[in-house]
């Protein structure tokens, strides 16, 4: 999807209840997001129109010459060509259906959909390495402007460095609609800003939802324990110890940023990006500040390995969070941040005995929406024992944003001209267009964003149903975001991949990839 980032959005006014006030006061409303489509003919996009007029013009060269050819060469131009024109409600055609379930297949043959790591498996060094695009992948730690130590992973084969802040958010809760509304005008403001920061190729906002496992609260209960302290105070606050962390699930956000290494001239070495991300982060980190992220602060390399290795084992997060209530750390490597087995299923991923399920954005939510639209989506539910939220954003540079926000509006343009049963959506997208044209002059930026969802379960004995009720869960939770989601099917693993404030951004690690303009 294809967003632009600005702080001039349509207003609604709506009446809210009476608060003493003058008069009604005014709801902002957010939209304008349209998904990217090149001009083409029917659902074929610009490169595959083009080669079907080279096809029909090889065909009508051969017609008289040898028409045997002439009609196999059309037979094989509509056997290339036919699924690239059918699309399903996500805008998928049926060549990318037909690739992945072959992709699938295969692997399947190969044995790829099993891993197996650890000190008896064939990984060199018997070291627990994430899976996948991950394996190839080296943790550094540096420092930034402000002498904070921070963790950058270097992913090797694409040559991108990816560094994480942990966000100590707000929330929405008490808080005044008027700086909520502040917030939002500031994210689009940071949006637009990531799209200027020099070769940054995209950013992750995650939000994870788990249930809090107390030991932090019980540490920070003992070191604040008096001796002098009244019965009554003793019995209450045992009480919380015993009760609170059951009741109260813990919510954390992080934003991982991912750099190209490979664009910046004699900063490609380790050594030089850390130099580089170093001089970024104390002004990344201030501007969040403004977005209601609150205080941001990277994180360590072993802050980032513990992450990862509570999202593949949850069973784990005790123990870490007891290492970090004693004030100590887990002590853990990122070569021990990996699963010691995965088996990758087709609707589902197992992982060091839980079970996920992944979906990707497949559509955005219709229409205009307010600013709490993923409230519901954010929520604690009693079916899932582990849930994040990933926002995925390639936001395009000044220069790009207006050279694709006209290519939009022709493209658009062109739709409304030669469609014939789709006329009414396709002066919708034209209208749409239009106004992201107007206000990308005015300044906006034009970013690309997307959203992964994964849900984890704890999967024992007793477990039963319980893959089954979390996936009906996260549909009723992101029914009221209006949000249409689409099952990652045959790339489980990979989508739990993606969901991980790690930098992993999958289009990014294409082996044919085109420039995000096309």
């Amino acid at each position: 999807m294809r967003q632009l980032t600005t702080t001039h959005h349509k207003i609604n006014y709506q009446t809210r209840p009476s608060t003493g006030g003058p008069g009604p006061a005014p709801l902002r409303t957010y939209g304008n997001w349209r998904r990217p489509r090149s001009a083409g003919l029917g659902g074929l996009g610009l490169l595959a129109t083009a080669v079907l007029f080279v096809l029909l013009a090889v065909c009508g060269v051969l017609l008289p010459l040898a028409p045997l050819a002439a009609v196999t060469v059309l037979l094989a131009g509509a056997v290339l060509l036919g699924p690239l024109a059918v699309r399903d409600r996500y805008g998928r055609h049926l060549g990318s259906h037909l690739h992945a379930r072959a992709a699938y297949g295969l692997g399947r043959l190969k044995g790829e959909h099993v891993y197996r790591s650890g000190i008896l498996s064939r990984v060199p060094g018997g070291r627990c390495l994430l899976p996948g695009l991950a394996m190839a992948t080296d943790m550094y730690e540096a420092r930034d402007g402000l002498g904070r130590s921070f963790g950058m992973l270097h992913y090797r084969e694409a040559d991108h460095f990816a560094a994480v802040l942990h966000c100590n958010a707000q929330g929405g809760s008490l808080v005044d609609q008027d700086d909520i509304d502040a917030w939002v005008a500031n994210w689009g403001q940071f949006m637009r800003q990531m799209g200027a920061e020099p070769h940054l190729l995209g950013f992750q906002v995650v939000v994870e939802v788990a249930p809090d496992s107390g030991e932090r609260l019980h540490g920070e209960l003992q070191a604040q324990r008096s001796p002098h302290a009244s019965e009554l105070a003793l019995r209450v606050m045992a009480a919380v110890d015993r009760d609170y962390p059951t009741a109260a699930p813990a919510a954390t956000v992080h934003v991982a940023l991912l750099w190209d290494g490979g664009a910046l001239r004699g900063r490609r070495r380790p050594e030089e990006m850390a130099v580089h991300i170093g001089q970024r982060l104390p002004g990344i980190t201030q501007q969040l500040a403004a977005t209601g992220a609150g205080a941001a602060v990277p994180v360590t390399a072993i802050g980032i390995a513990e992450l990862v290795r509570t999202a593949y084992e949850p069973a784990v997060a005790p123990v870490i969070d007891r290492a970090r209530a004693a004030r100590s750390d887990s002590g853990l490597t990122w070569a021990q941040a990996g699963p010691v087995a995965h088996v990758a299923g087709a609707r589902s991923y197992w992982h060091d005995g839980s079970r996920s399920v992944t979906w990707f954005m497949g559509e955005a939510p219709r229409g205009e929406v307010h600013s709490d639209v993923l409230h519901a989506l954010l929520e604690a539910h009693p079916d899932i024992d582990r849930k994040r939220v990933a926002l995925v954003y390639r936001p395009h540079s000044p220069a790009e944003s207006a050279v694709l926000a006209d290519r939009d509006y022709r493209a658009a343009r062109s739709r409304t001209m030669t469609s014939r049963s789709g006329q009414a959506q396709a002066e919708a997208e034209y209208g749409a267009a239009a106004q992201s044209r107007r206000e990308e002059a005015r300044g906006a930026g034009l970013t690309l964003f997307g959203l992964v969802v994964t849900a984890t379960v704890v999967t024992g004995e007793d477990a039963g149903q319980r893959p089954d009720a979390a996936e009906v869960a996260v549909g009723n939770l992101a029914a009221p975001a209006r949000i249409a989601l689409r099952r990652a099917w045959g790339c489980q693993d990979g989508g739990f991949l993606a969901g991980l404030p790690i930098g992993c951004i999958l289009p990014e690690h294409q082996a044919f990839k085109l420039p995000r303009g096309l």
